[in-house]
């Protein structure tokens, strides 16, 4: 299987769209194993931390699944990657601002409907989740912490049992993780973040869906006024 290599500047990026085109061409179809991270590094000639940044997105979105035996497509996602690119072309050039009005309306539905709905092995699941993020802030290790963030979020979605609001935020997941990129690089925000997280945990377990919203609300808006810090300081631009 030949894989053109891709541009240096594109990174996890081009390593998703990548991936996603194969699968949607059918070169890698469904219970495929996909190359390995170093066949992958070889041949889209990207760093490693750049290719298991794109596979792991991909995970995220639900289009892969890591075994034993390797890395595999878990599903046929043709139809599903025609509306996350109709979306993706909706989104381009948007601004931080726009993603999370966009989190706000997915979110605190999604986390409504999963404090009603929520198992308890799911429960266990964010546990973990939030156990990693401790344990990356303790250790400095932003990457981990950002994709533990993110796994959480995921799994409140998996959690809504809603399936068109779980595709939606799909669709929306790469941005959401550059979002969290762009200010989860400091440490007294992963601290705070973390608040965040356990008092949505805690809704969750209660079963309160009032108070699940109003935590995931204070959550985002959070998110959205350290962004906004960070524009007017000119530390990153207003566009995703």
């Amino acid at each position: 299987m030949k894989i053109e290599p891709l541009e240096k500047k594109s990174l996890s990026d081009f390593v998703v769209a990548k991936i996603k085109a194969m699968a949607v061409s059918g070169e890698l179809k469904e219970g495929d194993r996909v190359p390995g991270e170093r066949d992958l590094c070889d041949q889209f000639e990207v760093s490693r931390a750049s290719v298991r940044e794109g596979l792991k997105l991909l995970e995220l979105q639900g289009l892969l699944k890591r075994t034993n035996a390797g890395t595999v497509i878990t599903t046929n996602f043709a139809s599903i990657l025609e509306e996350t690119l109709a979306l993706k072309i909706l989104l381009d050039d948007c601004s931080y601002e726009d993603i999370t009005e966009a989190r706000l309306f997915l979110e605190k539905t999604m986390v409504g409907l999963a404090a009603e709905r929520v198992e308890p092995q799911e429960i266990e699941i964010m546990e973990q989740q939030l156990a990693l993020m401790v344990e990356a802030e303790k250790a400095d290790n932003n990457d981990d912490y950002i994709l533990a963030d993110i796994a959480f979020h995921q799994q409140i979605a998996n959690a809504s049992r809603s399936r068109v609001l779980v595709s939606l935020y799909n669709s929306i997941i790469t941005l959401v993780f550059r979002a969290q990129k762009s200010v989860g690089y400091d440490k007294a925000v992963m601290k705070e973040s973390i608040k965040f997280h356990a008092k949505i945990l805690q809704a969750l377990k209660k079963k309160d869906r009032e108070l699940a919203e109003k935590e995931m609300h204070h959550h985002l808006f959070d998110v959205q006024e350290r962004i906004n810090h960070l524009i007017s300081k000119d530390i990153i631009k207003s566009g995703v």
